[in-house]
């Protein structure tokens, strides 16, 4: 009867989003949600959209998504013990885990006529990067780096736990945080 597109914002600086920013090694890896995502993209067992539209129509490589994530290369001038320059090397940033702290959600709401209920369905992810002028330094706004399917990705979230300080009896994967919708965005 009715369908309706959806775009949230996820900060993970908030209380209920706290287990997004997690970052304890386990026996799969790092439990940062950045970290699972880009470790699925690294082991190309998700396909990667471009930030181009939400729609999933461009598909990115993998040096491609390094490329967005990192940024240019940039020349970095190399000097002797006296001062001189002998010459510039091609250097590129370091990914810090700790700067992506928003998330978008692209989500499609669905009330059933028949059973009289609404759905709640994701239809993909997106990290968000802050944007800063390059002379000034200035916050400009934010960007999406790229989208990744949420379906495709909910075999690799359903092998990853959340962490959950307060519940230590019942486990949850990061497939059941996002169904039972457990984050505020």
């Amino acid at each position: 009867l009715f369908r309706h597109k959806i775009w949230r914002e996820i900060d993970t600086r908030e209380k209920i989003n706290l287990p997004f920013r997690y970052s304890a090694d386990e026996n799969n890896g790092n439990q940062r949600f950045i970290s699972i995502l880009l470790q699925a993209i690294q082991d190309e067992v998700v396909t990667v959209f471009s930030n181009v539209d939400d729609r999933f129509t461009t598909p990115m490589t993998k040096s491609e998504v390094g490329k967005v994530i990192s940024g240019d290369a940039i020349d970095v001038p190399i000097y002797d013990e006296n001062g001189n320059l002998t010459g510039t090397k091609k250097m590129v940033n370091d990914i810090n885990f700790d700067s992506f702290y928003k998330f978008r959600i692209k989500e499609e709401v669905i009330f059933d006529k028949e059973s009289s209920r609404l759905f709640w369905r994701i239809l993909g992810i997106a990290p968000v990067m802050n944007v800063y002028t390059a002379q000034t330094n200035q916050f400009v706004g934010t960007q999406e780096l790229f989208w990744v399917y949420y379906p495709d990705m909910r075999p690799i979230f359903s092998k990853y736990d959340v962490y959950n300080g307060k519940n230590y009896g019942a486990r949850m994967s990061w497939e059941d945080l996002f169904e039972s919708r457990m984050f505020y965005g």
